[in-house]
């Protein structure tokens, strides 16, 4: 096994097609269906199913691909540091970030690394906390922003700040005055809760009140877009941060009312896995991103957040 022959798999699996796969590696399809036999045959497994229209990865060759993804970054990072010296930052990047925080400094971020760095090619990945946690752990991306990270042996992180969340829904469930709303109050209340435990993270040590909340729900998403939709529609309201849906908020089509006894908060960390290699990329990447948020905060782009001590 060679990393052109992990090339060949993954363009295979990219365009479950070996003519369309053997085009875009500019070699014979013959010659990449010989490689795939050959890895099959080291590994003594089918990598494919091959079917009438193309080919399917199977579960081993889904597997094999996580895998051969992260080697070749590995790979491309080692050699373009190699070539272009520490003088200049240069390589592949993945960083793992939530929807409502790519909406605050995703930006700002692509256009620093653009005009930057211009041997960097950064890719973000937009995730909900749990599954960009899963997605660092299997080293599908080099750092994270999470909120609230389970506590575990075998990442690192550093808290960055502190994010209220809020009873947001229309006006025609919330009112139009926006004052305070307490906690148990919103169990009365037509809720769309995120399936991905984005309130169970807040509210971690209340589960209590957790539990009254996610009974009264009547909407369970794993959609930020389909959370969105139900509180425009005047569906239902939801507990979310305000950068979430500040255009919403300034135009007046949504509500956020401040949720009490308890407040809801919720705690950003820059995670990353404790075998990651330290690189000049990665703490530069990290270095930028903690740049962003704090001046985001610190200049009023994100409501409702405040800086950890220190930052």
């Amino acid at each position: 096994m060679d990393t052109r022959q992990l090339r060949y798999f993954v363009a295979v699996c990219q365009f479950r097609n070996l003519s369309h796969a053997a085009d875009h590696c500019n070699t014979a399809a013959s010659a990449l269906s010989h490689h795939i036999a050959s890895l099959e045959a080291e590994l003594e497994t089918k990598l494919f199913q091959r079917k009438p229209r193309g080919m399917e990865p199977t579960a081993a060759g889904l597997k094999l691909l996580a895998h051969a993804q992260s080697i070749l970054t590995a790979f491309e990072t080692a050699t373009s540091e190699l070539k272009h010296g520490q003088a200049e930052i240069s390589g592949n990047i993945a960083i793992g970030m939530p929807y409502s925080v790519i909406k605050v400094i995703g930006g700002k971020l692509m256009r620093r690394v653009i005009e930057d760095y211009p041997r960097v090619r950064l890719l973000i990945q937009e995730g909900f906390s749990g599954v960009s946690y899963e997605t660092l752990r299997n080293s599908g991306v080099e750092a994270a922003l999470i909120f609230n990270p389970p506590s575990d042996s075998l990442t690192q992180r550093t808290a960055i700040l502190e994010e209220e969340l809020y009873c947001i829904g229309s006006p025609a469930i919330l009112g139009h005055e926006g004052g305070p709303i307490r906690f148990y109050d919103m169990t009365e209340l037509p809720m769309a809760l995120l399936k991905s435990g984005t309130l169970s993270r807040a509210l971690i040590d209340r589960p209590a009140e957790l539990a009254k909340l996610e009974a009264s729900a009547r909407i369970q998403l794993a959609s930020i877009a389909g959370s969105i939709s139900a509180m425009k529609e005047g569906l239902a309201c939801t507990l979310a941060p305000k950068v979430l849906v500040g255009s919403e908020l300034a135009s007046g089509a949504l509500v956020a009312r401040k949720v009490i006894d308890p407040s809801p908060m919720r705690t950003m960390y820059m995670v990353t896995a404790l075998e990651t290699r330290p690189t000049f990329l990665l703490e530069t990447m990290i270095a930028l991103i903690t740049e962003l948020v704090v001046a985001a905060v610190q200049e009023g782009h994100w409501e409702g957040a405040r800086l950890i001590e220190g930052r």
